[in-house]
């Protein structure tokens, strides 16, 4: 299974393009409203990140209500930092009944880096308990404690993997237990390196894994060299020689999103790559449909999700 994208849409045969927007610091939710308008018909689904980078934000839950009002199929994000078991079961079954059909589960950036370093990590569960959890919530209607729903609601899983810091085979050992546990796809972390990603692909075909989860390949369009030295702020990011040197030669944003092309392009290239997520980190949202007509990238059709 992947994404869900419609129940008369086949996704096998199509590389899915999915991008990300970050909910305001307000409670008037025209801005990412606006901003989501702005992708219809250039992506298949949108994800809402849940306080990135640990600053609070609007609920993405609530936000995804807003999107499917416009015709987006939203992606909702669920950290392990900020919520327990109970909060989470009552995050799904309010996405349930709002027929949010796809969310995705990670860790979270630790609370130090946001703007309330004093806060309390929650992680009640690990990223695959909670899959194991969900997959029993969606396959069997049972909540986390055994107790049943009337029927069990409709969903798929996402997860987030890195492809660097550890072998390739740790690292392919942890993307496997997820799918093992339920989780229907996957987008790794930000790739920059091409050499990398085909290694880390090479282990996955070998289990067989790109047959039994779809993966995509998640994507930084940056803006110019500055851009370059605030991303790598973010932790995890790793962003190789190669991209530098070609900013520093041409200081451009028409050389910066053709950098990330030249990787899209790549990626496609890879046998088992399933799609791309494009972030748009750092105010570069205009990015999205450039990358998107720059390599030739289209939605599988312009679904209209509503409520």
């Amino acid at each position: 299974m992947s994404i869900y994208l419609g129940n008369d849409v086949d996704p096998s045969n199509h590389f899915t393009v999915t991008s990300e927007l970050v909910p305001p610091r307000d409670w008037n939710p025209y801005p990412i409203i606006e901003q989501a308008a702005g992708y219809r018909g250039l992506v298949d689904a949108v994800d809402i990140s849940d306080n990135l980078l640990a600053v609070a934000r609007m609920s993405p839950t609530v936000c995804a209500f807003f999107l499917r009002q416009i015709g987006i199929n939203p992606i909702v994000q669920i950290n392990l930092r900020d919520r327990n078991r109970m909060g989470i079961q009552s995050d799904l079954l309010g996405l349930a009944a709002l027929s949010i059909r796809n969310i995705t589960i990670l860790g979270g950036y630790p609370a130090r880096v946001g703007t309330e370093p004093e806060a309390k990590e929650v992680y009640d569960l690990r990223t695959m308990e909670l899959v194991k959890y969900v997959s029993r919530f969606i396959k069997e209607g049972k909540l986390f404690d055994g107790t049943m729903m009337e029927e069990p609601p409709q969903m798929t899983i996402g997860i987030v993997e890195n492809i660097a810091g550890k072998p390739i085979k740790e690292l392919i050992d942890s993307l496997e237990a997820k799918v093992e546990a339920g989780a229907n796809f996957v987008r790794t972390q930000l790739v920059f390196d091409i050499d990398l990603i085909e290694e880390w692909m090479a282990e996955a075909r070998r289990r067989g894994l790109h047959e039994r989860i779809s993966i995509m390949a998640s994507i930084l369009p940056l803006k110019n060299l500055d851009h370059v030295e605030k991303a790598l702020q973010i932790p995890g990011i790793v962003i190789p020689e190669w991209v530098t040197n070609r900013l520093s030669e041409n200081d451009t944003e028409e050389e910066a999103l053709q950098i990330a092309t030249d990787i899209i392009e790549k990626l496609q290239t890879i046998e088992g790559m399933k799609g791309v997520h494009i972030r748009p980190i750092g105010g570069n949202d205009d990015s999205v449909g450039k990358i998107v007509a720059k390599a030739n990238l289209a939605p599988l059709k312009k679904t209209v999700i509503g409520v």
